[in-house]
């Protein structure tokens, strides 16, 4: 089925891999399953087949036409006519798939109405009707999902954004609320999923469908056609695309990541008394600056930014007495803090290169440390640095913080976790 040479190791395919596209009826959504079945993918089609504002009853032929299409061009596809607006329609959307393929592997979240009005003129039931098909049915479908790619160990799920949600767009407070949110939802299931090898990413795509009809010029419709955004989401779909928790805007074969940074912004007062309002007056540059702005990859680290400013840490200096990877691990179990560790139990796993490097692990539970060389089989956390950065890290002439965001520090599993080193070992 695909026009790329079968032999072409370059090639990605998705043989084997079953997908649920909601809202796959027309538009995007048929793109994305049409272009997936190209490649191999066993295909769900999810369409309720209502109008664009989401009222009716639905019907079968939207879902029904793009399944006759894939099955004609050679692939394998079933329709799935349920709303994503509720939690049973969410299940039955991917209990099709498991029943029907045996597995889910692939999810993009497509689905979509619109109720366009300014907030003074907009109803409560259409505030709640666009919410339910783009907020709720992000969860009702994605929480199934999710928990069959955890029990396969491998998994891709695409959320749907929009520029009016990240941008801001007249009249559309509704369709605006509900896309930001998926994008929280993205940024908690990426550290929710980290450790099963389930990647989260969210794409804002421009392009022509049912949606923009008649919001967007004749002309400019012609040039932003859905085939110019499948390639991105494809490859977010793919077991090649590493990338977790990132968005990316797509429009006309232009393609960039979007991200939200943190700016350095300005300590005010003494961290003791609240600061006055005259004082953030005198301050506001410093404060509204986005100058060396940062992101962080979730909460803790953002606060932990925060509440550093404050801390007024000096450099520890180096130690007279030469140090090296080893030498750490051989002494984990002296420096670890038992009464720290109640009700904790995890397993540490450290990937150190470099010419002192090598990987050992550490084994926290019931108030103990047991510390090994070697690759634990099913680490909480591991963190991965080189070994001239571990040792500064562990002699406290790197912040942890900074690793992390410059990248110094890599850590896989459950980011969460991680934060508990520093409580349980004092170096």
């Amino acid at each position: 089925m695909s026009g790329i040479n079968s032999d072409d190791k370059t090639e990605i395919r998705f043989d084997g891999k079953v997908a649920v596209v909601t809202g796959a009826g027309a538009g995007l959504g048929r793109v994305y399953a049409i272009e997936l079945a190209k490649r191999g993918a066993k295909l769900v089609v999810n369409d309720l087949g209502g109008p664009r504002d989401g009222s009716g009853q639905g019907c079968a032929g939207p879902a029904d036409s793009v399944v006759e299409e894939i099955r004609a061009l050679g692939g394998e596809a079933v329709a799935a006519y349920n709303s994503v607006a509720t939690p049973e329609g969410g299940e039955a959307i991917v209990k099709k798939a498991v029943e029907t393929f045996g597995r889910l592997d692939v999810l993009i979240n497509n689905a979509g109405i619109l109720r366009d009005k300014s907030l003074a003129k907009m109803e409560p039931h259409e505030w709640q009707a666009v919410r339910s098909v783009h907020l709720d049915g992000a969860y009702n479908v994605s929480r199934p999902a999710f928990i069959q790619m955890k029990e396969n160990g491998y998994g891709r799920i695409i959320m749907t954004t929009s520029a009016s949600g990240l941008y801001g767009n007249f009249g559309q407070s509704n369709y605006a609320a509900a896309k930001m949110g998926v994008v929280g939802l993205m940024n908690t299931l990426k550290l929710e999923s980290a450790k099963y090898d389930i990647k989260v990413n969210t794409i804002a795509p421009m392009a022509a469908t049912r949606l923009t009809e008649d919001v967007m010029p004749a002309d400019l419709q012609e040039k932003v056609r859905p085939e110019f955004v499948a390639p991105l989401v494809l490859y977010l779909c793919s077991d090649r695309c590493t990338a977790t928790g990132m968005i990316f805007n797509a429009v006309v074969g232009r393609f960039n990541r979007v991200a939200l940074k943190t700016g350095p912004g300005a300590v005010v007062g003494d961290g003791n008394t609240p600061p006055s309002v005259e004082q953030i007056h005198l301050q506001w540059a410093a404060i509204n600056s986005l100058d060396g702005a940062c992101e962080h990859y979730n909460a803790t680290e953002a606060l932990r930014s925060m509440v550093e400013a404050f801390s007024h840490e000096q450099d520890v200096p180096a130690s007279s007495e030469p140090i090296t990877v080893k030498d750490v691990f051989d002494r984990m179990g002296e420096v670890f803090q038992p009464e720290k560790a109640a009700g904790v139990d995890v397993i540490f796993q450290y990937r150190i290169s470099g010419p002192g490097g090598g990987e050992w692990y550490a084994i926290v539970k019931d108030g103990r440390c047991e510390t090994a060389s070697g690759t634990h089989e099913k680490p909480t956390t591991t963190f991965i640095m080189s070994d001239e950065d571990f040792l500064a890290l562990m002699g406290g002439r790197l912040n942890a913080v900074k690793a992390y965001s410059s990248g110094k520090l890599k850590i896989e599993g459950d980011l969460m976790k991680s934060q508990l080193v520093q409580k349980l070992f004092k170096f």
